[in-house]
Order: C-alpha cells, then sequence, then structure tokens
C-alpha cells in the first residue's frame, strides 16, 4: 500500500504543464469558417467577386421590375417562367431559374452592352465561388435539377445551358471581322456631353423641365429620365466618379446651398465623396476634417457654377434636377435620401433606393444614341479636359488634378502622369487634320497656345461676318412676317409641332436652335405601360417590407403607425383617392395586402 501511494504521488510526465484545453465543436467548426473566409481568396478577388454578385443582383432587381409592369398590361406574360421565382434566384440557397438568371446577367453584358469575354468569366467565377461557398457542399460541384422531386444539387454556374452560352461568349471574342468586332468602351468627352445635354434639351428646355406638367405616365417617365440624367451626366464629368461612386450619394452628402467664403460669397453646392476608392487609400485618411474650408485632408468638393461651359457644369444641372426631384417627393429631403433613386414603372420615385448601375448605363447609352454618336460610354475624360482641352487660364495642375481624382499620394501617380503625358504626346506628335485650315500647331508650344493668343485676321473677321449674316438670314426665313421670333405666338406655333415619334405637344417646347425637334429613339429596354395607367400622386407610395422572417411585422406597423422616417402616414388612415381609382394601379394591391395582414392579425 505504501509503494502504491509513492506511486501514485510521483509528478505526471511533462514536468506538471497544464494541459492545453481543446475548444468545443461549434467553436472549432465558427473558427474554420472564419479563416477561409479571410484567406481563401485576396482581398482584391473578394472585391471584385462581391462587384460582380451586386451588379448581377441589379440586373435582375430590373428584369423582374420590367415583368411585373409588363404582367399587367393586356397581353400579360405567356412564357411560362415564375417571376417571383426568378426575383429570388440569385439571393441565398440556389433555386430552378437561378442558372438562368445567371445566363441573363452574361447576355446582358457581353451580348446587350457588348463587354469581352472577361466580364462572363468573372460573373462565372463569382457565382460559382458564391454557390460552391454555402454551408453543406450541397451546392458544389456537378449541377443536376430533378423535374419531379424540385430538387437541385450542385452548382448552377455549372449548369450545360451556363457552360454551353460561356462557349459561345468566348467562340465570339475569336471570330474576326465587321460582324463581330468588339464595341470598345470609350471616355465621354466634353464634345459628347455638349452633344447629349443639347439633344436633351432640344426636347425639352431647363425651363419646361421645372415648369411641365405631365399629361400621362409615359410623358412623365420620359421627363423624370431627361431631368435626372440631365443632373448625372455633368455630375459624374465634374467630380470624374464611376457611375456607381455616383449613384451612392446621398443626401447627408451634401450641402445645396451653401455659400463661399468671404469677401463674393458665392453660392456653392458641397459634395462630400465618401466612397471614392483613392481618399480610402490615401495614407493617414481618417475621414473629413470639421473645418468648412479645410480641403487638405478631405474629399470635399466645393461646386461652383460654369457659366462659360453649361454642359458640364454640375451645379445648375444638378440643382435643377433637385427641385423636380423635391416636387415630385412631396416631402423634403431626409439623409439617407439618394440623390439619383430609383423611379419605378409606375412613375413612383424611390428615395431610399439608388438607381442601379446598369440601368444608368442603359440610359446613358440612349442619350449618346439621340445625339448621333456611335460610342459606348463607361467612364469620363474630365481630367483629360481639365489638364488639356480647357480655355487658356483655366487649365489645371498636375497636383490639382490628382487631387480632384482622389490619386493618394504615392499611389498610382505614375499612372496618372503616364496617362496624361501619353494623350499630350499622341495630341502634339498626331498630324491627322493636317487638312484643317484652322489647325494649331500643338508641337510648337502647349496645346498650340501660341496660335490661340494670336490677334484675329482681317480673313477671320471676314468669316466670322458671313457666318452671322447667313444665321440671321435664317432665322428671317424661318420666322413668320406678322410674328416677331421671340413673342408667344411663336412660341406656341413651335411648341404645337410635333413629329409622328414625337411625345407630344405638352412635352416640346421647340428647338432652341431652330429647326424641327429630333423624335426620341424608341427604348426596347423600358416596360411597356399599362393602358389607363395615371401619374402617382407626389409621395404618396408604399416602400417594400423585405422578405425576412420580420416583414409580416414590418407590414403591420405600417397599417397601424406608418413610418416617420420615409414620411408615410398610417394606411389605416389613408384618404380613399390614395389607394382606388387613378392611384389603384400605384398603391392598391400593396394597400389591401396590408389591409389583409392586419383583420388576419387582429381576428
Amino acid at each position: 500500500m505504501a509503494r502504491a501511494a509513492s506511486a501514485s504521488s510521483k509528478p505526471r510526465k511533462g514536468g506538471g504543464k497544464k494541459k492545453k484545453v481543446v475548444a468545443a465543436f461549434d467553436a472549432l467548426q465558427s473558427q474554420k469558417a472564419a479563416l477561409h473566409g479571410e484567406y481563401s481568396k485576396s482581398k482584391k478577388t473578394k472585391s471584385t467577386y462581391s462587384g460582380y454578385l451586386d451588379r448581377a443582383r441589379d440586373i435582375i432587381a430590373d428584369v423582374v421590375e420590367k415583368r411585373r409592369a409588363e404582367a399587367k398590361t393586356a397581353q400579360g406574360l405567356s412564357d411560362g417562367i415564375d417571376t417571383d421565382l426568378l426575383a429570388v434566384a440569385l439571393n441565398g440557397k440556389p433555386n430552378k431559374l437561378s442558372a438562368t438568371a445567371l445566363e441573363l446577367c452574361v447576355t446582358q453584358k457581353c451580348v446587350v452592352e457588348g463587354l469581352s469575354k472577361s466580364t462572363a468569366e468573372g460573373l462565372h467565377g463569382a457565382w460559382a465561388n458564391y454557390w460552391d461557398g454555402l454551408p453543406g457542399g450541397k451546392y458544389a460541384g456537378a449541377y443536376k435539377y430533378d423535374e419531379e422531386t424540385n430538387t437541385l444539387t450542385g452548382c448552377p454556374a455549372r449548369a450545360p445551358e451556363v457552360q454551353a452560352l460561356l462557349k459561345s461568349v468566348k467562340n465570339k471574342s475569336r471570330v474576326k471581322g465587321e460582324a463581330a468586332t468588339r464595341r470598345h468602351a470609350e471616355a465621354t468627352t466634353i464634345e459628347d456631353m455638349r452633344a447629349m445635354m443639347g439633344w436633351s434639351k432640344g426636347l425639352c428646355s431647363a425651363e419646361d423641365l421645372v415648369k411641365f406638367k405631365p399629361k400621362d405616365l409615359e410623358e412623365l417617365l420620359l421627363f423624370l429620365k431627361h431631368a435626372m440624367m440631365r443632373g448625372f451626366l455633368p455630375s459624374g464629368y465634374c467630380l470624374w466618379t464611376r457611375n456607381f461612386e455616383l449613384c451612392q450619394l446621398q443626401e447627408r452628402d451634401l450641402k445645396a446651398n451653401a455659400k463661399g467664403p468671404a469677401p463674393y460669397y458665392l453660392p456653392v453646392l458641397k459634395v462630400h465623396l465618401e466612397n471614392r476608392k483613392g481618399w480610402q487609400n490615401k495614407q493617414g485618411y481618417d475621414g473629413p476634417l470639421e473645418s468648412e474650408y479645410l480641403y487638405l485632408e478631405c474629399n470635399h468638393y466645393d461646386i461652383y457654377d460654369q457659366k462659360d461651359t453649361p454642359e458640364i457644369c454640375m451645379r445648375s444641372n444638378f440643382m435643377r434636377w433637385r427641385k423636380i426631384y423635391r416636387q415630385r417627393l412631396g416631402r423634403e429631403f431626409e439623409p439617407d435620401d439618394y440623390a439619383f433613386p430609383y423611379i419605378a414603372p409606375n412613375g413612383v420615385i424611390h428615395p431610399k433606393r439608388q438607381m442601379s448601375h446598369d440601368l444608368v448605363q442603359d440610359y446613358i447609352n440612349e442619350f449618346a444614341r439621340g445625339a448621333g454618336i456611335e460610342k459606348i460610354f463607361t467612364t469620363h475624360q474630365g481630367d483629360k479636359y481639365r489638364f488639356m482641352f480647357a480655355a487658356i487660364g483655366k487649365r489645371w495642375s498636375l497636383t490639382i488634378i490628382r487631387w480632384w481624382g482622389g490619386w493618394a499620394e504615392g499611389e498610382q501617380v505614375d499612372t496618372l502622369m503616364r496617362y496624361l503625358m501619353d494623350s499630350l504626346q499622341s495630341y502634339e506628335s498626331g498630324h491627322g487634320d493636317a487638312l484643317n485650315p484652322h489647325r494649331l500647331q500643338a508641337d510648337k508650344s502647349f496645346m498650340g497656345d501660341h496660335d490661340a493668343l494670336q490677334a484675329p485676321s482681317i480673313a477671320e473677321f471676314r468669316l466670322l461676318s458671313e457666318q452671322i449674316l447667313t444665321k440671321l438670314d435664317n432665322v428671317s426665313l424661318s420666322t413668320p412676317s406678322n410674328t416677331h421670333p421671340t413673342s408667344s405666338t411663336a412660341a406656341t406655333t413651335t411648341t404645337a409641332t410635333t413629329t409622328p415619334n414625337s411625345p407630344g405637344p405638352s412635352l416640346i417646347p421647340g428647338n432652341s436652335l431652330g429647326g424641327s425637334t429630333p423624335p426620341i429613339p424608341p427604348d426596347q429596354n423600358q416596360p411597356a405601360i399599362h393602358p389607363t395607367a395615371t401619374i402617382p400622386i407626389p409621395g404618396v407610395l408604399i416602400p417594400g417590407v423585405g422578405r425576412d422572417a420580420s416583414a409580416w411585422r414590418r407590414a403591420i406597423d405600417q397599417w397601424y403607425f406608418g413610418d416617420n422616417k420615409v414620411g408615410l402616414k398610417p394606411l389605416k388612415d389613408w384618404p380613399l383617392h390614395y389607394y382606388t381609382g387613378a392611384m389603384r394601379l400605384v398603391t392598391g394591391t400593396l394597400y389591401s395586402n396590408r389591409k389583409l395582414l392586419a383583420m388576419e392579425y387582429e381576428r
């Protein structure tokens, strides 16, 4: 017994070290998932994939919106596709339409927009990675869908129809010849801006945008599109933003009625680009400074009027859109209202939902076609304009350009310099305009300034006089002898002039440059308008409640309490004309749904 006791009292092997605690099963699983989520892909790859996922969901959301609008028409839908199922095909677990949804996205980007096979490969890779990574591994590997049991296994990105589409896109990119030439995306120049803004103004002048009262829903949608894009295009050109960055601009990022410093106190629009990538990478960046006039370490921009170049004047065009937006909204702006919101096919503005990147691209393409420009625009060329092509005395230094464009110090400066210097060298060494009688000798001085600063010659004065006299003769010939060109009678006559393709006399105030107003090209991407559709009452809308488990509670709250954040009065207290008669197609269905849910809740 003594020997046994002595043996049991000996220290354990390892010098008495404590035994390491082993984590529980759930904790180990959680740590494994965290490790995989953080280090399975690089940050850049994850960011790229996230962008592909977001853009694909935006495309499907637009497709679903248009399908639901088309379903309300007399013809309806007859393709057998479940729109509600398509709406959630890219959210969470896949369903039988997830592969179809991915095909639609690839088709939109690579066929409609003419992007390259790398876009198709990016979309495919992002969604394969997303579905492969869902818990349980059920949606990884080879794809299989059983119609009889309605069960799906494997990754929809590996479905045979998706693989066939990817192969077609790759084959298309290899085909030579004019029919398969890729439409390269180009930057927007100031000449392009002048043409697009001029085309839009020919349809509705700046004054008529503010005073316009549409007679039906089709005119309202057209009017809102032109008003918003006339604010969007100059804003992007002025701030040099990517389209998706500008779509994220909210009321909290703006000071619309600010004043500049003493002694002039000029009106200024203050813009804070919180989501600009370059500023977030800037060394030492920790958010904006508090001083109103300190700009060295913050991404705040003061936007003044640019009266000499109205086609790219952000402040005047944006403030005009803002006034129209406020009128249609029927209330004051709130901090989380988007500056460029989503406008539904029924004419209702959803201020809490931003306009999608793909819808913006559709609008830009439409404006380019209307102006007769055969380009695909994705970016703005404001930096090159400010460095090279602005008027003498108004060109910017590289220091200003680097700051304004959001390039962090030490980051991509060599790329910026090479881009601008290569552009300048190409301009100076190119001689394709050698036959131009007014050609500037850009190889003799910066941008040919020595020519531009010379006094005009007698020959140039004579040419100018002839052009002025020709313009005056044309005006006198096109104006009735008994009517002054600026009289109200002439304006009325011009306004009533329409063409078979024009939107109607109430939208066309006449072209201030003379001549007939160009017709609006048909927009194949716009949803069909219900024959009895009407203009919605400003400010009257019922926000969505989502699809999660708490959605029904938010719907009940809308019925009993409304929503002060969006100016929604309790639905139970709504006047009859808010959801019946002409407004039935705008709010009637949602109102009935909320009412039925409240009745069941009380029961």
